[in-house]
Formats: C-alpha cells, structure tokens, sequence
C-alpha cells in the first residue's frame, strides 16, 4: 500500500557516518569533479544514526511502450538490482555443501528464491508512480562474500555478504507531462523508487560502479518518439503525514528515502507541424485574399473572413482532442490563437472602411462601383502592407524562439547522450586494459626503461650471456637500453681478464725442454 506522501528536494551534505560515509565521501568528490553525465543530489545523513545502510541500486529500462499523452501515463517493463552489505551466520543461510564451497573459497554468487524478511534484513521496495502491474513480477535474490576495507567478521561463523535484490516489473507508470512546448516537446519518463523505512535506517543511492542504462532497440513508439540514451537519477525524500516523531528541537514528520530513474523522450513534431500549423497558416492567408474585393462591399468579405474564423476555431478544437486538459497554453495554442485574433481583426477592419465609405458618400447611389484612385481605397491598401508584414514578422520571431528555447532542450539531451557514450567507453576500455595487463604480464624482461626502475637497479640480461652490475654501467633516463662507458682505469682491469691460460700439453713441453738443457751443460 502505497504512503500519502510529499516530495521534497535535498541538499548536498559532507556529514558522514560508518560505511556509508566513504560511499558518500566518493560520490561527493566525482559530482565536484563533474565526471559523470548526470549530477546526483546528495542526501543528508542524520548525525545521530550509525545503523544506517547504504542501499545502491541500478535501473535498466528493458522497453518502454506506448507513451499516453492524453492520459499522462506510459507502459515499460523494467529491471532493477538493489545491493547492500549484511553480516549473516554463515549456519543460518539454507545452502548444500557445494553452494557453500562455492560461496566461501570460490567467491562465486549463489542464487536464492526468496529471503525471510523475519530473519533478514531486506530494503523492503516499491514504486511510488506505479499506476498497475501487467503480469507478475519475477524476484530473486543472489548472495555473494564481500570484504570491505578493516570491517572484519566479529566470529568464525559469521561472514560479510554482498546481497543483491533483483526484481522485473511490467507495468503502467504515471508521469506528469510538461507540455508547454507541444509539439517540439522533450518528456522525462521516471521511475521513483522508495523504501517502506525511514531514512535513518536505509538510505538509497544510486550504483556508481554499475551504470543505469536503457534498450533503445525495443521501443514500441518511435515513430511518434524519439528516445535518448542516457539516464539520469535524482536522490530525494518524502515526509509522511500520519507519523512523526520526537526529537530535542520538537515533533517532525518521519521521512523516507526516494530514488528516481529518469529517461527522456523527444516527440517528433513532424505531423503537428504539417497537419497542425501549416493548414492554420494557410487559413490565415487566405484572409488576406479579400482585399482584392472592394471595400465598399463588405457583406462579401466579412462572409469569407467570418467563415475562415469559424474554420480555424474548429480546427483549433480538433487539435486540442489528443491533448490532456491542462491549465496553460502549449506552442501550438498559441500560434492558433494568433491566427485566430488577426481574424478578428481583419473582420474589425472590413467593418470600419465600409462604414467609413458609406458616411462619407457624396452620391445618393449605392450602386456606384468605388474608383482606385478614392482615398478610402489607399488606406485599405496600406492596412493590408501593414498587417500581412506583421504576420510575417510574427512568423521569422517564432522561427526564433523555436531555435532557442524548445530546441536548446534537445541539443542539451543530445549532448548527455555523447556525454554518456564517451564515458561509457572510456570506463569499458579501462576495465579491458586492467584485464589485460594482468593476464599478460611479462615473466622475465630482456630489458627494462631507465626511467621505471624505482630503488634498486634490476639484473639486465642479454640473450648471450648475463652482465653484473659494476662501475662501468651507467644508467641514462628516457632510454631503451644501458650504454656501457668505458674507462682508462678499468682498461688493466680488461687485460689481466683477458690473459690466456696455457693447457696442460704446453706446460709438459716446456718442462721436458729445460731437462734437456741442463744435461747439455752437464756433460
């Protein structure tokens, strides 16, 4: 059953508490920063709660269907994951000997049906906007062990787990429409999500390291609408009417927690502007036909002018059927409502020149046909140069305002989108590189850079034979390899290195020769 509710906005806070406060500390710094697409509003923490849990959750729009402008509803079928930290007893949890193999040495998510919310916490979710479910919703659980930062398990038998919350609903959304720009208008489509506890208990965010995305390919109206790809989301809460609560400063309302999902839309104004405004321009036009009659007949003109009027009101009533009734004017109202007074204003004057001629008559005869040259004739000529350059002066400053004020809305979303495009793929080729510079990395280098060896010099190898490290080596930064510099001291060195030992057969000969010439001066 859904809460009688009131939204409210939150500013950004740098209090922190417990684990959620380095989640908040991190998201305060990227908003700083400005490196995501869409700013997120921080919440405030309270500063007297410690027990809060940090709720992160991602929305993925599977499809959105048709988008009810009259009735300021939508269909979609969405998909959410809710994640939080627990420590559960790893005894209590319903798994087989494998599943909890899996779940403590191989790090793998173990799936659950259902959770009991009488011995688990759970976000306890819903939908604030939901008009109607179609089908049912599918929910399922997965649990998986998480260890974050110094937050040790107290015992053996208890473990820090990551559960994530996962659920599908297919349904009718209410929206409120923004339609003062009809038809180049840009809609937003959101999903607010909100928990049944107070905001001193859980509070939700949205997932910074799992990106919101929408399925552009299914969407059932794209003739009609054209949808952007990014998605951006809005934290806020809702104070409750029926409860409050006791605090040293007086009574408040108890609040709660609301996440909001938002995609946006842009109509396709093609059909408005070929059916809608260009056949009320064209009515309008040709009210400026009757002055080729002349002005001293005035049941012809303000027969036709009263019959494009009526013409253009009907139709102005036609248009307004797809509309929802709503208080204010949209653009197409008020170029509609323009054509119609400068209707209004041609049957005005149609019925001043014909009086103004029949008063002014000097003949006794009605039926004398007025001559160009009559005074009367020059003025109704200068009304009509003065009105037709005013309606044309009406047009080039819609032109205007079209290009700078609905259409800026669109080069903004285009702009989130290439936004959201490049971030994406930055993240996606991070993520690739850490993958691959941990699978290849190198065993063994032939040899390395001067400028990455830090601290002690490593071994340099060749593919001859190994070099030790001496004097004569010195290392020259931004290299690719060592240059050995030689010097005259070290020259001795090199000689006696380089002397050569006689084998064993020389040293034999040498001796018999001295045998043999110490007999000679013997004898």
């Amino acid at each position: 059953m859904h809460r009688i509710c009131q939204s409210k906005k939150i500013q950004h806070s740098n209090e922190t508490n417990d684990i959620g406060n380095n989640y908040l500390k991190r998201l305060n710094c990227r908003h700083r920063s400005l490196s995501h697409v869409v700013p997120v509003p921080m919440i405030k923490v309270p500063e007297h709660k410690t027990n809060i849990r940090i709720v992160r959750i991602r929305l993925i729009f599977i499809h959105i269907a048709e988008i009810d402008t009259l009735n300021e509803k939508y269909q979609a079928d969405i998909y959410y994951e809710a994640r939080w930290f627990e420590l559960i007893s790893i005894k209590s949890l319903d798994l087989d000997q494998q599943q909890r193999s899996q779940l403590l040495n191989e790090n793998i998510p173990i799936r659950l049906n259902d959770l009991n919310p009488k011995i688990y916490w759970i976000p306890q979710l819903f939908i604030e906007n939901e008009i109607g479910q179609i089908g049912k919703q599918d929910t399922w659980f997965t649990i998986k062990k998480s260890i974050i930062g110094n937050h040790e398990p107290l015992s053996p038998s208890m473990i820090r787990l990551e559960i994530c919350e996962h659920r599908r609903i297919r349904g009718v959304f209410w929206e409120k429409l923004e339609l003062n720009h009809f038809p180049a208008d840009v809609q937003d489509l959101t999903v607010s999500i909100s928990t049944m506890h107070h905001i001193e208990n859980c509070l939700l965010v949205p997932d910074e390291q799992l990106r919101s995305s929408i399925n552009r390919e299914a969407f059932f109206d794209q003739q009609e609408w054209k949808l952007y790809e990014h998605v951006a989301t809005e934290s806020r809460q809702t104070k409750e009417e029926y409860s409050f609560e006791n605090d040293n400063s007086g009574i408040e309302q108890k609040k709660h927690s609301v996440l909001a999902f938002t995609c946006r839309a842009a109509r396709r104004p093609g059909y408005y502007y070929w059916n809608g405004f260009c056949l009320i321009f064209l009515i309008t036009v040709c009210s400026f036909c009757i002055f080729s009659i002349p002005p001293d007949l005035p049941q012809n003109r303000l027969q036709i002018t009263c019959t494009l009027l009526l013409t253009s009101v009907t139709f102005r009533w036609v248009v307004n059927r797809s509309l929802p009734t709503i208080s204010y004017l949209t653009t197409l109202d008020k170029y509609a409502i323009i054509s119609i007074i400068m209707l209004v204003l041609l049957c005005v004057w149609h019925s001043v020149i014909a009086t103004l001629i029949f008063l002014n008559s000097k003949t006794s005869s009605l039926s004398r046909a007025i001559v160009p040259t009559n005074i009367y004739v020059n003025i109704d000529r200068y009304v009509f140069i003065c009105l037709f350059t005013i309606y044309i002066i009406i047009h080039i400053l819609l032109m205007i305002w079209l290009i700078f004020v609905p259409y800026k809305r669109r080069r903004e979303m285009e702009y989130l989108d290439r936004e959201y495009a490049a971030k994406k793929h930055i993240q996606l080729e991070t993520i690739r590189t850490r993958l691959i510079s941990t699978q290849n990395q190198p065993q063994d280098l032939v040899f390395r850079r001067g400028s990455s060896v830090h601290g002690n010099i490593p071994i340099i190898k060749s593919p001859i034979r190994s070099i030790k490290h001496s004097d004569s080596i010195t290392i020259i930064p931004n290299t690719t390899i060592f240059l050995p510099i030689k010097e005259e001291a070290n020259e001795i060195k090199t000689k006696i290195s380089n002397t050569i030992e006689l084998p064993e057969q020389d040293d034999v000969f040498y001796y018999h020769t001295n045998d043999a010439s110490n007999e000679l001066k013997n004898s």
